[in-house]
Order: structure tokens, then sequence, then C-alpha cells
């Protein structure tokens, strides 16, 4: 007999099953397709959220000051610490005349002329029939000679202005070119959207001879905050000795092959002054640049010390009416104690070895260079957090026993914000020798 076979059938229930597969792997798909569209949506979002917490940057104080526009800035490293309208364009009256000083710098560094060249007082330059009151200015008279060196340093202790005037148709050749070549020196520190007339910082009617003919008797000398600040870092970097200007009271200077000492405007009335500040952080006002006029009102860029040796370049402008003599300078101790109250500094002191890079690789040795900060550097933050050091560089040859100049330059991990035209290595630790190089084998 043959065996019956075995007929299966179909049960309804698998069919349910399979509908209910179906329903199920299209709403798998459905969900998929939800997330991939909200991912393309919304990962960019997140993503920026990510980078920009791993990379906070570090926001400037708010400065609260009384004055048309402020600013704090560390003077090594260009990182801005404080700000109050910093990039407004105001008028800055006698700060004016670092550019001119930027000018003369640049002339000496390059060879047009030497510190000892006898400049002959144009007559443009001649306000010895004006009240010193109203123009500060030399004794001297059209026809004089005086050297470079001490019109330029004038420029600073008394603020002469026939000085400045001197020294600017001295390097143009001519008081008619003069604005021209104001122009030329603003564009080549990109001083953009600055206006420059004159280099005393005079406004343009009160000139005299170096009025410009085709332009407002109203018009003046203006530049931002920053920009003041840039002039100012650069002529410093180029001139460290503008750090000394109050290191005495009095101004010499040689008229005609004579000896010529009359007091310093940062002499012993500047000292009194400070001395009687509101000045909880003992702070020290190294002098450098006032400004005054009805358009600027009182103002001053500065360079500050600290205790602990931080440096800080400052400008105000528009601090109190352009007679004062007190506010400009209590509200610059003001704005660097406020910096210090809400920052932290992070200081890396000179001569100490870093931790993890106490030597660098030569390329292609296999020896080391022991090295050592150069100079204090100090990084501003909001928190107390340490920073972190980047790449190692390496050196590209053997420094010898007797180099004493920077080898090379180590980033911080810092975000922050940075005065125009601020080099990398401006924000970089410089590092030098700090004795024979090692084997490291």
């Amino acid at each position: 007999m043959f065996k019956k076979k075995r007929q299966v059938y179909s049960q309804p229930v698998n069919n349910k099953n399979r509908q209910k597969w179906h329903m199920f792997a299209a709403l798998c798909a459905l969900v998929v397709m939800v997330v991939a569209a909200l991912t393309i949506v919304f990962w960019p979002h997140v993503h920026q959220t990510v980078v920009q917490t791993t990379t906070k940057k570090e926001q400037p104080v708010k400065l609260s000051v009384d004055a048309k526009s402020a600013l704090v800035v560390d003077l090594n490293t260009g990182q801005v610490l404080g700000q109050k309208n910093a990039d407004k364009q105001v008028a800055i009256a006698s700060q004016s005349k670092m550019l001119v000083a930027y000018g003369v710098l640049k002339a000496v560094e390059d060879g047009q002329i030497k510190w000892t060249d006898q400049v002959t007082i144009p007559a443009s330059a001649d306000l010895s029939k004006q009240s010193k009151n109203l123009f500060s200015h030399l004794n001297i008279q059209a026809g004089d000679k005086v050297a470079v060196k001490d019109l330029y340093w004038a420029m600073f202790t008394n603020s002469a202005n026939d000085a400045a005037f001197a020294l600017v148709t001295y390097l143009s050749g001519s008081s008619s070119k003069d604005q021209h070549l104001l122009q030329t020196w603003a564009k080549e520190l990109k001083l953009d959207g600055s206006e420059w007339y004159n280099g005393a910082g005079q406004k343009n009617g009160d000139a005299l001879d170096n009025q410009i003919s085709s332009a407002s008797s109203s018009a003046y000398n203006k530049a931002s905050a920053k920009q003041v600040a840039q002039i100012a870092m650069k002529i410093v970097q180029m001139d460290p000795n503008l750090m000394k200007l109050t290191a005495s009271n009095t101004l010499t200077y040689t008229k005609n092959q004579s000896k010529i000492r009359q007091n310093s405007d940062f002499g012993s009335s500047f000292a009194n002054m400070v001395a009687n500040l509101d000045n909880p952080n003992n702070l020290q006002l190294l002098g450098l640049k006032t400004g005054s006029t009805p358009e600027s009102g009182a103002s001053y860029t500065g360079i500050v010390k600290d205790q602990k040796g931080h440096l800080f370049l400052t400008v105000i402008n528009g601090a109190a009416n352009y007679t004062d003599s007190t506010e400009r300078f209590q509200k610059t101790v003001d704005m660097v104690g406020q910096v210090l109250d809400e920052m932290t500094p992070h200081d890396y002191q000179a001569g100490s070895t870093l931790s993890g890079v106490s030597t660098l690789p030569i390329k292609n040795e296999k020896t080391r260079a022991k090295v050592q900060v150069a100079k204090l550097t100090t990084y501003w933050t909001k928190s107390k957090s340490s920073l972190e050091l980047l790449d190692t560089p390496t050196l590209q040859h053997r420094p010898s026993g007797s180099e004493t100049h920077t080898l090379a330059h180590i980033a911080v991990k810092i975000k922050a914000e940075w005065l125009p035209e601020t080099t990398e290595k401006q924000k970089e630790i410089p590092l030098e020798l700090a004795g024979q190089p090692v084997d490291t084998e």
C-alpha cells in the first residue's frame, strides 16, 4: 500500500504574522528616516556646540569706566583683557605723536636718518610766540638746530608740539607733504578708518601753519583705542626705553650746541599726583603719552606695572574735561584693577623650566638643547584651570653656548582676543638656551 501523502495547509494566523512583520519593518524604516533627517538638520549645531565648549573664548572684561573709550592689553602678548568702545573712532589729540615716533624709529631702523642728525626747525614748527598753556612747546625758533633724539624724546616727556611738527617735516621734506606721510605710516600699521591731519594732534583749525587747507577747520585726528594701542605696542617694541619716561624729573635737550634743561611733564608733579591716587593694587604708572584737547577730553596711553611684574598697555579717551590732570590716571588705575579682580593670570616666569619641555629636539641630531622661559609671559582667563602647552618645536640647528637670543616659541592652548596685527610668536612663550645640549642616548 502506498502511504497517503501528508498535505500541509497554510494557516490564517501566518498571514497575520506576516502583515505584522511588514508593518514593523515599515515603522523601523520610518524611524531611521526621521533620525537621519533630524541628524542632517541638527548635527551641525550639535557639532558647533561641542567645538565651542572645548575651545571656549576668553572674553575681555567689560570695563565699567566713565570714558568715551578704554582698553587694557597685556603688553607682552597683546591679549585684550578689558575694553569699552575699543573699536570706536574718537579724537586722540597728542596721542597722535606716537605715530610720529613710529615714523622716526622706522627711519632710524632703515638707516634713513640718525639720532644725532641736527634738525633745522622750520617756520611751520615755530611756536615760540604761542602760549605754552595752549600749545606745549620747547624754547626753540625757526632756524634753530636740535637733534632728532632730543625732539623725539620731548614729544613724550613734554608733549612738545613744535617737536612733532619739525620731525614730520624733516622726514617728509616739506610741510605740504606731512599729511600724506602720516597717512602712509597709518597704512603701514593697518589703521583702517583712522584720520590724520597733523603730527601734533591739534584740531586742523588750530594747527597754525600746519593746517590742511582742503580739510575742514574742525577736522581732527581720529583713531580707535585698539589702533592707538597698536601704535604704542609697536613703538615700545622698537624702543623699550619708552618704559623709562618717568625715570627723570627733567628734560634736557641741545639747541645750537647749547644745553637747555626744563621740568618734565612726568617729573615730580606727576609723581606726587600718582602717589595720591586711590591705588589699592600699588600699580606703577610708567608713563607714555597724554592727550588733551576739547575734542578728545582727558586722554592717556599708558604702561602700567603691577606688583607681580605684569605689564599692561592701557588707553583711555574722554576720561574727563581736557584740562583735568588726575581723572585719566585714576581711571587707568581703576580699569587695570578691574581686570585683576576678574581675571586669573597664568604666569610662565623668566628662567623657569616648562614641565615636559625642559629640552628641545634638534633636527637630524640625537641630542637635545636645554631651554628655559626667556621672559615673563602671562595668559589671562576667567577660570583658575591650568593651561595646556601645544606641540614642542624642533630647533633647526644646534645652538652654541654663547647664544642669548630667543631660540624658539611654544604655543599655549587658549582662545582669546588679541590686539590687531599681533603676531603668532608674540602670543607664544619665548624659550632661550639654559645650558649645553644633552645626549639622549
